[in-house]
């Protein structure tokens, strides 16, 4: 059954202050969508059963940490049943954790790269075994050496605008 219009728009209003801030009250977020706290508390629960939201996280600096972000990318052979199988065990088994890395994203994606992962390491040389290690995991699936960077700075992450935005004039060649 197709939502209405209204329906579709208080619920990306309630996605929005979730994003903006999941720690705010059922009741903040309802004033916010000029409609009631049990009204919110029923979508908050339909959108979770439903898995349109996954859960609920922090965002890190991992700067202030001493660590940095890298990237991977990666050009693939089509999809295989062999290959999905792969990245479910490796998830499940916590491959990144057991190589000191916290993965924060990876994405299955359509354009020159097939997938994109972004992960966390507290210096070069833990990033360097973690990307080794994910080039001989799916080596022959692969179509090209996979290309890892570190990211700079991030602007937005997960949504949530970085606190110390003003930080990207930094960055303006002299």
């Amino acid at each position: 059954m197709q939502k209405s219009n209204t329906t579709l728009f208080k619920i990306n209003k309630i996605l929005d202050e979730l994003l903006i801030d999941a720690r705010q009250s059922i009741q903040e977020i309802a004033k916010k969508c000029s409609t009631y706290r049990q009204k919110v508390w029923r979508e908050i629960k339909k959108m979770e059963y439903n898995k349109i939201i996954w859960g609920y996280t922090a965002v890190v600096n991992e700067e202030k940490i001493g660590w940095k972000l890298f990237m991977v990318f990666m050009k693939m052979k089509p999809l295989t049943e062999e290959q999905v199988k792969l990245q479910i065990d490796r998830h499940r088994r916590d491959i990144p954790g057991k190589l000191a890395v916290r993965l924060i994203d990876a994405y299955y994606i359509n354009g020159t790269y097939d997938w994109v992962i972004i992960f966390a390491a507290s210096d070069w040389a833990t990033a360097k075994k973690y990307y080794d290690n994910i080039r001989k995991e799916y080596e022959k699936y692969l179509m090209d050496k996979p290309e890892m960077t570190d990211v700079i700075f991030s602007t937005i992450r997960w949504g949530k605008v970085n606190p110390e935005i003003e930080k990207l004039y930094e960055f303006i060649p002299p």
